[in-house]
């Protein structure tokens, strides 16, 4: 029977970043932090962007509870400063204290912050994109600065000459002297094209569109916020929020269900490869690729991750997580995750029982070469015993003793290809499989964020 290698792991992280709203790791947390809760202020605005401090402020706000804090409702936030302390704008709160501001909103903490740039400079020759912010963070009981740090992004699109590539470097040299809130460069692409009419219709073209959906430096705003918080400490978590409210019933809002990750049959032969997986959610009309070098030997399995490098790589994802190694060892009855960025991993007892097995069912639909390599193209069900159904298609390469190299599913909310590439048949290292040497083992997910002790 051909040996099938289990992929939840990935299956979960790769839901979660195609944008699901699927259960996901929960958010490292400080029960010792005593910001309960944090209102983010109104921004104080240095721009002539009248959109940009409001647009900033959500984008905070979203950050900090991606570091598990509890954040006042915004709108609550400004109803009681208007109505109790006849605050309107952000220049407006130097007329009053983080403590009385802390005792009015009923929270620990208070957010203030300014926006310093939030524009987009079209020329034709270099189009920039640029959101640039600085905050601090205020524990109202005390009146104690907690935090406090600033950012810029930019995000540029250069002419396709000399000229455009000169005008970067001026606009970098330039930025570079903002010493004390610096500029990061999150994106730098050619327009394409020679011509500066062209290149400037294009830039000027995407503002209006962005600006007449709504979105316009949204990106950019998101990126500045999610960096410039990147050092700030984890708050107490959700379970610490305030006095409890009346319980409401709430409608059930169901996600879109994604399609199966794809039915894999490796076969016998030992072999490494590059795996990549194309996920299409219809609905956002996003696309988001996820690639993984694996190896196979015996019953050993590795998949190696960069969620870095994917389109929504590290979205509430922390930084020192981006990288992923997950081996399976079937002859152990054991899987591992390893984490190279902090030398940590996890344990996971692989106790799969037959009953919690897939039904598989292929139908034989044809022939096809893919990649150099004669296939067998299956029509597949997959049968969960939790009564779900998945449909699709896999290719088995005949030269390969059968080993699937591309599956494809598909339902109302979601396309997603997965295809193996550049194999190799040879046995990997037996090292490949092991815990290297100066790994510790974390025993759940907040041990894993927590620094190492010192000896």
């Amino acid at each position: 029977m051909v040996k099938l290698i289990k992929y939840s792991a990935v299956l979960s992280l790769l839901f979660f970043f195609a944008g699901c709203n699927l259960p996901h790791p929960p958010l490292p947390y400080d029960p010792a932090n005593p910001l309960k809760r944090v209102a983010i202020l109104p921004m104080k605005n240095d721009t002539t962007d009248v959109d940009g401090p409001t647009i900033v402020r959500q984008k905070m706000a979203e950050a900090l509870e991606n570091r598990s804090y509890v954040v006042k409702d915004i709108k609550e936030t400004d109803q009681i400063l208007r109505d109790q302390m006849g605050i309107n704008l952000g220049g407006q709160l130097d007329m009053t204290t983080a403590q009385k501001l802390g005792e009015t909103l009923g929270v620990e903490g208070v957010l203030y912050g300014t926006v310093m740039d939030f524009d987009e400079t079209t020329t034709g020759i270099l189009n920039v994109k640029q959101v640039r912010g600085k905050f601090k963070l205020v524990n109202t009981q005390t009146g104690q600065v907690v935090w406090t740090r600033g950012l810029g992004v930019r995000n540029e699109v250069k002419m396709s000459t000399t000229a455009g590539s000169a005008a970067s470097a001026i606009a970098k040299a330039s930025n570079s002297r903002d010493k004390e809130v610096p500029w990061v460069t999150i994106g730098s692409t050619t327009s394409g094209s020679d011509k500066v009419g062209k290149s400037f219709a294009t830039g000027l073209g995407t503002k209006l569109f962005m600006k007449a959906i709504g979105k316009h430096l949204d990106y950019e705003s998101e990126e500045m916020a999610r960096r410039v918080t990147d050092n700030l400490g984890w708050g107490p978590g959700t379970a610490v929020a305030a006095a409890p409210m009346p319980k409401i019933a709430m409608p059930v809002i169901k996600a879109p269900e994604p399609p199966s990750f794809g039915h894999m049959e490796y076969g016998k032969r030992d072999f490494s490869a590059l795996l990549i997986s194309t996920t299409v959610n219809k609905s956002k009309s996003d696309t988001m690729v996820m690639e993984a070098s694996i190896a196979k030997a015996g019953q050993k399995f590795r998949s190696d991750m960069d969620l870095s490098k994917m389109a929504k790589g590290q979205q509430g994802m922390p930084p020192e997580l981006s990288r992923m190694v997950l081996i399976s060892r079937g002859d152990k009855k054991v899987a591992y995750t390893l984490y190279p960025n902090k030398n940590r991993y996890m344990t996971h007892p692989e106790t799969e029982n037959e009953g919690d097995k897939p039904r598989i069912e292929k139908t034989k639909v044809g022939s096809e070469t893919i990649d150099g390599h004669p296939t067998d193209k299956f029509k597949v069900r997959i049968l969960h015993k939790d009564d779900k159904v998945y449909e699709g298609f896999m290719w088995n390469a005949r030269d390969l003793d059968g080993m699937t190299i591309k599956t494809e599913t598909e339902n109302n909310d979601f396309k997603m290809t997965t295809e193996l590439k550049h194999i190799v048949l040879k046995r990997p290292e037996a090292s490949l499989f092991e815990i290297p040497s100066g790994y510790t083992e974390a025993k759940d997910f907040m041990e894993l964020m927590m620094p190492e002790k010192k000896n």
